[in-house]
């Protein structure tokens, strides 16, 4: 069989999977169901055995919206970077092989998990259900435009699952929260993975906000998976980066990032989620981490609304030129019309944030205030 061009090969190899039941194909789509019951009951679901019949009929799935809107942009969109395993004739014949037999169905190949939501930053970019620093914060602030969520924790039956198909498994891949302080990841996967024996054929894939770095732990890992991918979550620099990473502290997660840089059996990037406050500051965090030989990927942020690109007034977007190495990112940008009404809770967060935190919007990002202060700051 050969593989149509709308085809992805996410919902065939990959299960993001939360809390209360919710699951979904990607981490661009993480809540897209919920389906009950453990990850096989997720995996062999009818949801998302309507999704791969739809990607086989090389439809373009209207629940996948992101990614083709951001090729329509002439963006790199994850199904692309996902299927680049389609470049050599060889696996491109294995995996048609996979999909033809129906294998994929035993288990997930790469499972993408968000095991609870403890973690010390309140960025503005995040919410109480992904961070328990922000559920803290609400307690005793004025957010308007947040919602005090229950925090909370993978089970020990969904981590055991994990553990006991884990021959099947290729990846996995750990989100937050924050992944290094979560201790259950330690305790009930990965050191049960080690146990077992299955971690030396498993890639780890930690998604971080670079504030915590444990050399012991760092080893313990890095000695006993076959791989580990580290992303870094970077959306600034200096102030802007500690406005945006509330709680943080840059020279220190810099420090951290040199770390992670420089142990073995490791790959490292830069993941910098770009939305209506860094759009300026691009070419500024791609020098920055060109200067350290640090690989970094610029991503488009999808949530919440008012921190969309699109949702920048029409007339500022007239004056924004992001080059031709953000070209793609402009595009996009200019794809769909403001929401004034998204743009006027922009407004209203950024003052929620600078009121209850003590800090400066206009100060700490000049030139974007000077092009938008005439759209409700003034």
């Amino acid at each position: 069989m050969a593989l149509p061009e709308n085809f992805c090969s996410a919902p065939f190899l990959q299960l993001q999977t939360s809390n209360n039941d919710n699951c979904g194909p990607c981490p661009y789509n993480p809540n897209l169901w919920q389906v009950p019951g453990n990850i096989t009951n997720k995996w062999q679901s009818k949801e998302l055995e309507n999704l791969r019949k739809s990607f086989l009929d090389n439809k373009q799935d209207p629940q996948c919206k992101r990614c083709w809107k951001e090729e329509e942009a002439g963006k790199k969109s994850l199904r692309l970077r996902l299927s680049e395993h389609k470049g050599s004739k060889n696996t491109k014949k294995i995996f048609e092989k996979y999909i033809e037999t129906k294998k994929y169905l035993e288990y997930p190949r790469v499972l993408t998990l968000i095991p609870g939501n403890e973690c010390n930053l309140a960025c503005p970019s995040c919410s109480g259900h992904f961070s328990s620093k922000w559920n803290s914060l609400i307690d005793n602030g004025d957010y308007k435009l947040q919602a005090k969520k229950t925090n909370w924790n993978m089970s020990d039956t969904d981590y055991q699952d994990i553990v006991d198909n884990s021959e099947r498994l290729q990846k996995i891949e750990l989100f937050g929260g924050e992944p290094f302080l979560n201790k259950r990841n330690q305790k009930l996967l990965i050191d049960k993975l080690i146990e077992k024996g299955t971690s030396k054929k498993i890639t780890l894939y930690f998604n971080t906000n670079g504030t915590v770095f444990d050399d012991k732990y760092m080893e313990h890992i890095t000695n006993n998976f076959k791989f580990v991918e580290i992303r870094l979550s970077m959306d600034g620099l200096y102030k802007q980066f500690e406005y945006l990473r509330y709680g943080a502290d840059f020279e220190k997660v810099c420090i951290n990032a040199k770390k992670f840089k420089a142990l073995p059996n490791i790959d490292f990037e830069i993941i910098c989620t770009v939305s209506i406050f860094n759009l300026l500051s691009l070419d500024a965090i791609d020098n920055f981490c060109k200067e350290r030989n640090w690989s970094v990927y610029f991503n488009v942020a999808n949530w919440p609304d008012y921190l969309l690109l699109h949702n920048i007034p029409e007339e500022t977007k007239k004056h924004i030129n992001l080059g031709p190495k953000f070209a793609d990112i402009e595009q996009y940008m200019k794809m769909k019309q403001c929401d004034q009404s998204a743009w006027k809770q922009f407004v209203q967060y950024t003052t929620e944030l600078d009121k209850n935190r003590g800090l400066s919007f206009k100060n700490t990002f000049p030139t974007l205030y000077e092009l938008v202060k005439k759209h409700g700051y003034e």
